[in-house]
């Protein structure tokens, strides 16, 4: 099978990112400082180092912000109202057109990571995992399984993803704000959202998740896959997520630098 070369990519950036409170009354999430640096920056520092030459960010609260930081801007207009998904379809044009590496603007990714997202296998639609998630988790959260979602995967496959998980077991890996995905592998995850649309209405789409549009298409029979990373990058959720994330830097046993 053949790779897919990757230059594109996609940040997801509609958000205000409430949890954060007075901090992004004046930004979006992806511009609040992370180690001297705006989160966003060490992403695109990453993407760069990666071999992507285009950038597309989709915003909505405060999008103007995002211009000088990427190529292309797209607006979710109604990001209020609506979930992930519907920013993710803002970006429809470029996801149709060529290769691309879609990026939780709300984490900030190494180039180390980045590059095992883009190893293979190469398939169509490729959902990165986070093999080194408890480390993450443990240090965020009290009870890290209350956060965590279930993840299980057979070879490269991905076989479930996105529901509360009951016990450790049901959680193999985690979701790191990350998708690759391929035309032909858009034009499967469109068609299934415009079919999820008519058997549900246009509100169904407005709540849909990422995880939760790949449990979908999983319980469709859509192949989805997987690539395995090793930590390297960090999600920021809250103030505290930064805290967290900047005090593992000083730590030589952080599993989650960013900066690599």
């Amino acid at each position: 099978m053949t790779m897919p070369v990757f230059r594109r990519a996609v940040v997801l950036a509609a958000g205000r990112g409430s949890r954060m409170g007075p901090a992004t009354a004046d930004v979006p999430k992806c511009l609040h400082p992370l180690a001297g640096r705006p989160i966003l920056a060490w992403t695109i520092d990453a993407l760069r180092a990666n071999g992507v030459t285009e950038i597309l960010g989709v915003g909505g609260w405060q999008h103007e912000s995002l211009r000088p930081w990427v190529d292309a801007l797209r607006v979710s207009t109604r990001w209020e109202q609506t979930n992930m998904v519907r920013s993710l379809q803002a970006a429809s044009g470029w996801l149709a057109e060529a290769p691309t590496l879609v990026v939780y603007g709300d984490g900030a990714y190494g180039s180390a990571a980045i590059a095992q997202a883009l190893a293979p296998p190469g398939h169509d639609l490729v959902v990165p995992i986070d093999l080194q998630w408890q480390a993450l988790w443990s240090r965020r959260f009290t009870r890290p399984l209350d956060d965590a979602e279930a993840l299980s995967y057979e070879g490269d496959r991905l076989m479930r993803i996105g529901q509360r998980p009951t016990s450790i077991d049901q959680v193999q890996a985690q979701f790191m704000g990350l998708l690759r995905i391929t035309p032909a592998g858009w034009r499967r995850v469109s068609g299934w959202l415009d079919q999820h649309e008519r058997a549900h209405g246009a509100a169904a789409v407005d709540r849909l998740d990422t995880t939760s549009m790949l449990s979908g298409l999983i319980a469709g029979g859509e192949p989805v896959y997987c690539a395995g990373v090793d930590g390297g990058w960090v999600e920021i959720d809250s103030v505290a997520d930064c805290a967290v994330a900047e005090a593992g830097l000083s730590d030589p046993t952080f599993r989650h630098d960013f900066r690599t």
